[in-house]
């Protein structure tokens, strides 16, 4: 083999041929395309296809591809898709649907799981506070002469909404 069939062999043939990477969340697909006069609207419903089950009709699409610098510049319409293709022949593309980069992942999952635990750890606490609550009022009810009636599971209830809320269970704010 000489060296130009192995210049050849070891480079794939651009010419004519764009190659698109596009990353949803941690999925990385490559795709060629033969048609360097894509659409935009040709481009989105690709996009459908290739990510079936992950990118609905419904969802809104937001289309970036990271341009010489590394920036991720959006692509709004075909004359911005054209010029993101004059630009490299390779165009590695990331879609937002929805507003995210894809599923959750990583940071995320484990932010959520933190603020769940800590969301779980404060209720527990409430919790012991009302039985602790519970015990020392039936202890005290049983020796007083308040003529109150005795509690029942709707007051119980109720007496516990109140309590939570005058806790400062302002996790919602």
């Amino acid at each position: 083999m000489d060296n130009e069939t192995k210049k050849t062999s070891s480079f794939p043939d651009l010419d004519g041929k764009v190659i698109i990477k596009v990353q949803l969340g941690n999925d990385i697909r490559r795709i060629p395309i033969h048609n360097e006069e894509i659409t935009y609207d040709e481009l989105v419903l690709m996009m459908q296809r290739v990510f079936r089950g992950n990118i609905n009709n419904n969802d809104d699409i937001l289309i970036k591809y990271k341009d010489e610098d590394g920036d991720l510049i959006t692509i709004f319409d075909s004359s911005d898709l054209a010029f993101a293709i004059q630009c490299s022949r390779i165009l590695k593309i990331t879609l937002f649907v929805n507003g995210r980069p894809g599923p959750m992942e990583g940071q995320q999952v484990q932010l959520v799981r933190r603020e769940l635990r800590q969301l779980r750890e404060r209720i527990d606490r409430l919790l012991e506070s009302l039985e602790s609550q519970e015990l020392s009022g039936g202890r005290q009810r049983r020796g007083s002469t308040d003529s109150s009636p005795p509690s029942t599971p709707a007051t119980k209830r109720s007496g516990w909404i109140f309590e939570c809320v005058h806790a400062g269970l302002d996790m919602f704010h």
